[in-house]
């Protein structure tokens, strides 16, 4: 792990070493740093957090849940990993249904990997799917790569691409301490305090990706911060094969875009899909569209017909 110029340890143990302090003083101080992690056992009591773990190699953060564990990011503030250790866990009702759809053996794609969370609970859990991770930001990728060593994980490929509605250079802005945000337009990356940075990085179709890999994917995750739109119009020939899709979709976002989320309800139901939304009690409720009084950010689309007994597995409450 790399050393900073301002490491207070190092700092203070360096100065131990030149004589400036004695070893009792060296000791007092040091110790009174120390004591912070002696909170953190009532702190991660009745959360998903199994474990902090930290080596010369970094910090990394454990679900018990999932059996995964994510490094963390001293700049990269916004991070699962931070949310999952601050509030306990991480989008939790959704990964407990992707995890109940896809089977093993099945592809997936988590376009929007960004630090892999989906990618690396899907893999573990179905150790021989093809797990597909479209991450275009290439330090959110290095982060991504490292996370999957991380988890000895065979059965993830990460795509050095995004995924929109043509094959293109585009422009995306990125911001260093909100990685999840990185979109082409002007979106969440303005909440960190880093300047945002333009990367140009290539993009495919969804069609295209899958034509060229001969798959046809069960399960798609799409969170692209409002273009995801564009994603699902790159796809018409696997929307037909309607694989269930967990998509993120912000009204504010989308907005940068030039559309309603409702728009995207609209394609797919073209081919047979309705959304739905989990509320209290882990549950899914339909949702026909997006109202001014919807709260819920994330959809899942499914056909009706074909995916009934998940349906009627998820509507009603979990136990």
């Amino acid at each position: 792990m790399e050393k900073t110029k301002h490491n207070r340890l190092l700092l203070a143990r360096e100065g131990f070493k030149a004589g400036e302090i004695d070893k009792f003083q060296y000791g007092e101080w040091i110790n009174q740093e120390h004591a912070g992690l002696f909170d953190y056992p009532e702190f991660l009591a009745d959360t998903d957090v199994a474990e902090i773990r930290i080596t010369a190699e970094g910090v990394s953060v454990s679900s018990a849940s999932h059996d995964i564990a994510m490094l963390v990011d001293a700049v990269d503030l916004h991070a699962t990993p931070y949310t999952l250790l601050d509030f306990g866990s991480y989008e939790s009702d959704e990964t407990a249904f992707l995890k109940s759809v896809l089977r093993d053996g099945e592809v997936f794609l988590d376009i929007g990997a960004n630090l892999g969370w989906y990618s690396l609970a899907l893999g573990r859990h179905c150790p021989t799917s093809r797990i597909y991770a479209f991450e275009p930001i290439p330090s959110t990728v290095e982060m991504l790569e490292k996370n999957i060593r991380l988890n000895r994980l065979g059965n993830i490929e990460v795509i050095r691409m995004g995924l929109f509605s043509q094959e293109d250079e585009l422009n995306f802005l990125f911001a260093p301490d909100v990685s999840g945000a990185t979109s082409l337009k002007l979106a969440g990356q303005s909440r960190g305090r880093a300047s945002i940075q333009n990367v140009v990085c290539r993009t495919t179709t969804l069609d295209a990706f899958c034509a060229s890999r001969d798959i046809v994917p069960a399960l798609l995750k799409i969170d692209v911060e409002g273009a995801e739109l564009m994603v699902v119009q790159g796809g018409e020939k696997i929307l037909e094969t309607t694989p269930i899709i967990l998509m993120e979709l912000l009204r504010k976002w989308s907005r940068a875009f030039g559309y309603h989320p409702n728009d995207v309800f609209a394609l797919l139901e073209r081919y047979g899909y309705r959304a739905w939304v989990f509320v209290e009690g882990g549950r899914l409720q339909a949702c026909p569209q997006v109202t001014e009084e919807t709260v819920q950010t994330n959809y899942i689309f499914m056909h009706p017909q074909k995916h009934a007994e998940t349906i009627a597995q998820w509507q009603r409450p979990v136990r």
